[in-house]
């Protein structure tokens, strides 16, 4: 996966204007249930921090579309639980998702390995209904993608010690009731705002420099 750094933004004072478009990158179109939970996880999240989002499929972009704003979340593997896993159980944690960096700075860019996430979720999710377990999904790739979307959208790396951007996220965490920034996430992101000073095409940023490093889990 490719991106240009012309076209990372820049954290700027507060001008809340256009949503933040968020390009979907995955092998596989989502279930519906599994889409629906995941969207209206993120907006629920973020509710209390002036961000909103618009959803669009990267196989569905035209090279003339363009956007204010822009992250772009690739999704690893099939993001729905009764998809066979392809690895096992590991006795060490792993990342569910990294949002890249070039240096110091943190990219609009953001991984999600859907096969690590649903092996977390396997035991929680053993006998219910296929309906409750795609709703399950779609929660927690939610809240993943928040925590990743709050390194992207303030810049910062760090964790706090409670709430969605704990470096942490446990199983209970992914599934569990509602789970949000501190009040201290969400004054730094009402105070920001994520503003690339010109529009972004889309179709350029797939087709440059690449770039590696976590920001963190």
């Amino acid at each position: 996966m490719r991106i240009t750094l012309a076209l990372l933004c820049a954290l700027v004072g507060v001008s809340f204007g256009a949503p933040v478009a968020l390009i979907v990158d995955a092998p596989a179109p989502l279930p519906p249930a599994v889409a629906s939970a995941f969207h209206q996880e993120v907006d629920l999240v973020f509710r209390e921090t002036g961000y909103n989002f618009s959803w669009v499929n990267r196989a569905e972009m035209k090279p003339e579309d363009s956007f204010p704003d822009l992250v772009v979340l690739r999704l690893k593997s099939e993001c729905r639980l009764d998809a066979r896993s392809s690895s096992g159980p590991s006795g060490k944690p792993l990342a569910l998702a990294w949002a890249h960096r070039s240096g110091d700075e943190v990219l609009p860019f953001i991984e999600v390995d859907c096969g690590r996430v649903r092996n977390m979720l396997r035991v929680l999710a053993h006998g219910e209904p296929v309906g409750v377990q795609q709703e399950m999904m779609g929660r927690a790739l939610g809240r993943v993608v928040a925590h990743e979307l709050y390194h992207v959208l303030t810049g910062n790396s760090n964790h706090s010690h409670a709430g969605i951007a704990q470096a942490s996220l446990s199983a209970s965490h992914l599934a569990g009731p509602a789970l949000e920034f501190t009040q201290r996430e969400v004054n730094l992101l009402s105070r920001r705002s994520f503003a690339a000073g010109r529009t972004q095409q889309p179709s350029a940023a797939f087709a440059a420099d690449e770039f590696a490093s976590d920001s963190g889990r």
